[in-house]
């Protein structure tokens, strides 16, 4: 009985040891009207952003722009569509925001 126990603790101990997976969590920054520069708002580069807006009654316009002028992402926000996502960020990548509450962007 004692050898069917300890096998048993020990197979769930390895079970969870094995299964364990880190996670990172993505921060959510909130952002009202403004222009923005991507490595100054300590979003993540390289990967893409979900767009929110809060209250759920605001709007919102966010272009993406890159070093040379051009504009890579252009997103409207508002009650019917409350959440988009955002292409992924470089470093010289301007964020502008137009927005009568506030944008979270995680």
């Amino acid at each position: 009985m004692k050898k069917n126990i300890t096998i048993f603790f020990t197979s769930i101990i390895l079970f969870f040891a094995i299964n364990i997976t880190t996670t990172f969590a993505n921060p959510t920054r909130s952002f009202t009207t403004g222009v923005y520069n991507a490595r100054d708002t300590n979003l993540l580069i390289g990967s893409s952003l979900t767009a929110r807006i809060t209250p759920p009654d605001s709007k919102a316009i966010i272009l993406v722009i890159d070093s040379d002028q051009t504009m890579q992402a252009l997103v409207r926000l508002n009650q019917k569509v409350p959440q988009q996502i955002l292409p992924p960020l470089d470093y010289d990548y301007s964020i502008i925001i137009f927005t009568n509450g506030t944008v979270l962007l995680s």
